[in-house]
């Protein structure tokens, strides 16, 4: 009985996989497209919208044709996508449901839950000038984050610094500043609760 389980959902996976492929094509030509028009993020909100293991398959082929690197077993879940294409990811890792990817490193072993919000950086905007609209003002720019491997991020989180390996971001937590590995930290400013 388990074997024939375990042939129904590979040729389940099977078919899927070779009903996302054409689709998937169709968004890494726009994707690489896009990348030149400055609208990335927009072909990626296109493919965050297909749901169930179909959404899942093309959104796979999509990153792994279009970002700077993608590794094996990467799940993105319904509405989830990325806005630049220099995102890294490392293998196996799960992207809860209506994440927004930034300017991010992202290693192996890694669960993030739902409605996470990856921001590049704390300075890509600025108020400082108070003869200029806030809207019109040029800062710092984006920087490059890093998600360290073995790491929990919580849902509903905003993640706008650096998290060392084997940490745990609590669920609603706002990180702005750098996480220390074999940590947890939790709250608004998010905060280091203990060493694990």
């Amino acid at each position: 009985m388990k074997m024939l389980k375990n042939i129904i959902l590979f040729s389940y996976n099977l078919i899927v996989s070779l009903i996302a492929l054409p689709f998937a094509v169709i968004l890494i030509l726009m994707g690489k497209l896009a990348i030149y028009a400055s609208s990335y993020s927009e072909v990626s909100l296109i493919a965050s919208k297909i749901p169930f293991l179909l959404g899942q398959k093309i959104r796979f082929y999509y990153y792994k044709a279009t970002l700077n690197h993608l590794g094996e077993k990467v799940v993105f879940m319904y509405g989830s996508f990325c806005q630049y294409p220099n995102a890294s990811i490392g293998d196996r890792v799960h992207i809860g449901y209506y994440n927004a990817i930034g300017d991010v490193i992202i290693g192996n072993d890694v669960i993030v839950g739902g409605f996470v919000n990856f921001i590049s950086g704390t300075n890509q905007h600025s108020y400082e000038d108070p003869t200029q609209k806030i809207s019109i003002q040029k800062a710092a720019g984006r920087s490059t984050i890093n998600i360290g491997s073995d790491v929990w991020i919580g849902s509903n989180a905003v993640i706008a610094a650096s998290i060392g390996d084997r940490c745990v971001i609590g669920a609603g937590s706002v990180l702005v500043k750098s996480a220390e590995e074999h940590s947890i930290y939790a709250g608004n400013p998010a905060k280091l609760i203990k060493k694990i």
